[in-house]
């Protein structure tokens, strides 16, 4: 993560290349992401969970190898496969093993838990990538694979193991992306929430294509960059671990709305960081933000889905959803080049905060389906 924009830099791709290439896999993501939901739900989630893993690994070998725009789209198109698969199967996994066990209640503690695991891991691979790109910045890309490519082994073995065999659901796959459609669109607070993280959606990639190659203009060298986004991963993981406790304690919706408010003073903060330990010491408050608001609103979604549809209706928001992503890509390469990241920090520091009147909208409590 901490050079792949760099990366593409290096390349010769300037920010509106860079915009074209992840709006690429956006797409891509958006177009697979609902049917591959259904999959998942008719041929189980662990199944699928590992073929998205195996599906990254050959996205990001090949990106390592990728010399060309149409080669980094092949690569992107094949990491899009990946997580389509594996994003809606997973979280599904996981909701409904806490809910075997009558532990539902516990779902924005395990996710925060979860993340803040996985952002440790994470930051370790920052860390690492940071170091290798000195002295390649193919490196860690082959490093990812093959962590992926574990990652589909482990898996594969773990759902067999746990189911004895891959157990195929009797109901029509058609069936499935039907009545996951009516459920979303009939059920207010889903629709609410989709609404909002349309929003959220806008204003994330304005930071994660930007942070890197900006602190590079700041004067930051590639050990710096590496460092900053294993201290990004962590403080975003401690925000993680503390938006499951605020959950319990304040509620979904007040712990979203705070959250908003971080991200968007801290957005528009950036915009005074005139070298890079300011710029990093104002993004650990962005990050927290992000972290807080990760596994509060996979809980909160999950609250209102159906066991039976869980997989299908998750990566239907996700095809709604990561449009807007798309859109936030196109708008940052924009702005970027008009000028420079600052512009476009000023823009999304105004525009996430109209998300507030949508979740403002949502009762804190509501009965679980």
């Amino acid at each position: 993560m901490p050079v792949y924009v760099i990366f593409l830099i290096k390349r010769g791709l300037n920010y509106k290349g860079v915009a074209l290439v992840d709006g690429f896999y956006t797409v891509s993501s958006a177009l697979l992401d609902y049917p591959t939901g259904g999959l998942a739900d008719k041929y189980g989630r662990g199944f699928i969970t590992a073929l998205g893993s195996l599906f990254l690994g050959l996205g990001l070998l090949s990106y390592g190898f990728s010399t060309t725009l149409y080669q980094f789209l092949f690569s992107e198109f094949l990491a899009a496969i990946g997580s389509a698969l594996y994003s809606g199967a997973f979280i599904a996994w996981l909701a409904d093993s806490l809910k075997k066990e009558g532990r539902s209640q516990d779902l924005p503690i395990i996710l925060s838990n979860t993340r803040i695991l996985s952002q440790f891991i994470s930051s370790l691979g920052a860390f690492i990538g940071g170091i290798l790109a000195e002295y390649s910045l193919e490196l860690p890309f082959i490093l990812g694979a093959s962590i992926s490519f574990s990652a589909f082994a482990l898996t594969l073995f773990y759902a067999y193991d746990i189911n004895k065999t891959y157990r195929v659901r009797e109901i029509k796959y058609i069936d499935f992306l039907r009545k996951g459609l009516t459920i979303l669109f009939k059920h207010k607070q889903l629709l609410l929430l989709t609404m909002g993280s349309f929003l959220i959606s806008f204003s994330i990639p304005s930071f994660t294509l930007t942070w890197a190659p900006y602190m590079e203009y700041l004067g930051a060298n590639k050990w710096l960059i590496g460092l900053a986004s294993t201290i990004f991963m962590i403080v975003m993981g401690i925000g993680s671990y503390a938006g499951g406790r605020m959950a319990k304690w304040m509620g979904y919706r007040k712990t979203i709305i705070s959250s908003i408010m971080l991200i968007s003073i801290s957005f528009s903060l950036l915009i005074l960081a005139r070298d890079p330990y300011m710029f990093i010491l104002i993004s650990i408050f962005l990050e927290i933000g992000f972290g807080i608001m990760g596994p509060v609103l996979s809980a909160w979604i999950n609250k209102y889905i159906p066991s039976e549809e869980r997989a299908t209706v998750v990566s239907l928001r996700r095809t709604l959803i990561l449009p807007f992503t798309m859109l936030g890509m196109m708008t940052m390469g924009i702005l970027s080049d008009l000028g420079s990241p600052r512009l476009t920090y000023i823009f999304v520091s105004i525009a996430i905060v109209l998300a507030l009147p949508i979740y403002l909208k949502i009762p804190n409590d509501e009965e679980v389906i």
